[in-house]
């Protein structure tokens, strides 16, 4: 009786599981979420051509993953982030960046561009690699990796 009674317990707590897993994906997949995502990367997109750290970090998370053309590579704080991401940019002039490849319909939506840049007097690019995550009630960037 016992084994039957947890039985049926563990079916009902997977059933509810599951509404709650279907309910996420749902809110994850509408329109609403996409957009709010694809303007946030927007905003970095802008933020990064105009080589302004400033509005990218209300984005970012409260840990980071950076991993940049200069050896920087690691987790760091959002403030952390900001001085790190505030100096590459300084020393990497940018010339143009340009998302082109978006994955939005997902828990993790990504962004991959490139990054044409300057750099002691040589001119190069680098693929840019940019993920989100969704916490309670906005996406926050989760980590930027410039190679």
């Amino acid at each position: 009786m016992k084994k039957l009674l947890i039985l049926i317990i563990i079916l009902i707590v997977n059933q509810v599981l599951i509404a709650q897993d279907n309910q996420l994906r749902h809110n994850l997949n509408s329109n609403s979420l996409s957009s709010k995502a694809h303007g946030l990367l927007d905003d970095f997109e802008k933020g990064i051509s105009d080589t302004k750290t400033s509005d990218i970090s209300p984005y970012l998370a409260s840990q980071v993953y950076l991993s940049f053309l200069n050896g920087v590579s690691g987790y760091y704080s959002s403030n952390q982030a900001y001085y790190v991401i505030e100096k590459f940019l300084k020393e990497y002039k940018v010339i143009s960046f340009r998302f082109n490849k978006f994955k939005l319909n997902t828990t993790a939506p990504f962004a991959i561009g490139t990054y044409f840049y300057e750099h002691k007097g040589n001119r190069s690019d680098a693929k840019v690699y940019v993920t989100l995550k969704f916490t309670s009630k906005s996406w926050q960037i989760t980590q930027i990796s410039i190679k």
